[in-house]
């Protein structure tokens, strides 16, 4: 007779999950009649919990925790329109001075039809329009940041 037991993650393997449960601890629970009947009692305990009806409390428990909890603060990210708005000024001049210079340009680069200047001014619009958007998306990050 053996007088070492099998501990309770032993018998409860070969109780719950008897596939995966190694030949050693079969053989012990099969010859021995005290882990024999802890395992038995873990089937019982098993079965019995699982009959059980779900508990039910009388009254709203969510209710009752959402009343205790203080109002969530509602700050609403500032929105700042001074790095936008430079970069506008800033390409505005930038197309003034083009257009005031574009004859002396015109023989300093030597380009003479004017499809050219639209191309370029286009590209420098674009330019601005990328960056004022990843500006946003920076600004739009760094709030996710602060706030969480």
């Amino acid at each position: 007779m053996k007088t070492v037991h099998l501990n309770d993650n032993d018998i409860q393997q070969y109780t719950f999950d008897f596939v995966n449960c190694g030949d050693i601890i079969i053989e012990h629970i099969n010859s021995c009649k005290q882990c024999k009947n802890v395992s038995e009692n873990y089937r019982l305990l098993s079965k019995e919990i699982k009959v059980q009806a779900e508990p039910e409390l009388a009254f709203n428990l969510a209710d009752l925790v959402m009343e205790k909890l203080p109002a969530p603060i509602t700050q609403k990210p500032s929105k700042d329109y001074t790095l936008s708005l430079s970069i506008i000024i800033g390409i505005g001049v930038l197309v003034l001075m083009l257009y005031g210079f574009k004859s002396n340009l015109i023989n300093l680069i030597e380009i003479k039809n004017i499809s050219t200047y639209f191309i370029i001014a286009l590209g420098v619009f674009v330019s601005g329009l990328f960056s004022i958007d990843m500006i946003r998306s920076y600004n739009k990050k760094i709030n996710i940041i602060n706030f969480s």
